[in-house]
């Protein structure tokens, strides 16, 4: 529940970073400084739980880093009664807006046909009217357990991709609000000390290490959990020979990750199928026809991560 509470407060964020740059690109200067105002509330949130902003490693292998501090809940009920305002008044910027939709109806359109054809995921597939969302189709870490709609649209076009990310923020938030009505004490780490790995982190002052009570145990108390400790700090834990393929549904479509085994501690391979990769390769076929500056419009809908794409 922690892992799905943390990942759809991303969705949102990556959305929220998605309208506020696609705005910018375009022109449309508020809804960008509004949508970063928004994300950082969002972030001070993450930075509660995992010391951290951004890249905070927070789910690892068997569980989660750490449990919840005692204040994120309630922070997170605020964000609950403060977000649904603010992000109506962003989308009282650009919904109805003319500019933004002249720049936006009917420009980079692509059919499911052509989705279909270029493996395309995500917001752009779902903009064809097609309700493809793994979180549904393929459901992990129990999200077949949670209430939400597949947003959909059948503009094939760039606002029809906009107002897609827009509505699936509302619904990320019921899905966290499910979240914390289920909520209830427990583990937050596998108890195998060969897997568990960090054995006990604690958010401190200066981000996220291990527990006082941790390293009095490991450095005064017990040679044992020093060994343990020692070696999957050096060496990770070893996983049998073997293969292994797991998707998500990224804020951006389909995330891929093929990871093969050769018994060692370490992956003989792994490959990633970013989502950013695959859907980039969608432009040529939005933008043909079209003027230059609609492609301004179209990369803005795919919302590109470059460093996926490099990856």
């Amino acid at each position: 529940m922690i892992r799905v509470l943390l990942m759809e407060l991303n969705r949102i964020t990556s959305h929220l970073v998605a309208l506020a740059t696609g705005g910018m690109e375009l022109g449309a200067v508020s809804p960008m400084l509004k949508g970063f105002e928004i994300r950082e509330q969002i972030l001070d949130v993450f930075e509660t739980i995992t010391g951290l902003r951004m890249n905070h490693a927070y789910i690892r292998p068997g569980g989660v880093a750490a449990d919840l501090p005692d204040e994120a809940v309630p922070q997170i009920k605020d964000l609950l009664k403060t977000l649904p305002p603010q992000l109506d008044a962003m989308g009282a910027l650009l919904n109805e807006n003319p500019i933004w939709i002249a720049r936006t109806k009917n420009v980079g359109y692509l059919d499911l046909t052509g989705c279909m054809a270029l493996g395309i995921t995500g917001p752009v597939l779902r903009s064809t009217g097609l309700p493809h969302d793994l979180r549904r189709a393929e459901p992990y870490c129990g999200y077949e357990d949670y209430e939400f709609d597949v947003i959909t649209d059948a503009g094939c076009d760039c606002y029809g991709r906009y107002m897609i990310r827009v509505r699936e923020m509302y619904q990320s938030l019921g899905i966290v609000e499910q979240c914390l009505d289920r909520l209830r004490p427990g583990p937050v780490m596998v108890d195998d000390a060969r897997i568990g790995w960090p054995a006990d982190l604690k958010v401190g002052p200066d981000g996220l290490g291990n527990s006082r009570a941790h390293i009095a145990e490991i450095m005064g108390d017990s040679m044992e959990s020093l060994i343990r400790h020692f070696k999957l700090v050096t060496e990770g834990f070893a996983v049998p020979p073997g293969q292994v393929a797991v998707s998500v549904e990224a804020p951006r479509g389909e995330l891929l990750v093929h990871a093969v085994s050769d018994g060692g501690t370490r992956p003989y391979r792994v490959h990633f199928r970013d989502p950013s990769f695959t859907n980039l390769q969608a432009v040529a076929a939005m933008c043909e026809g079209g003027m230059v500056s609609d492609v301004i419009a179209a990369v803005a809908s795919i919302d590109p991560v470059m460093g996926g794409v490099d990856r």
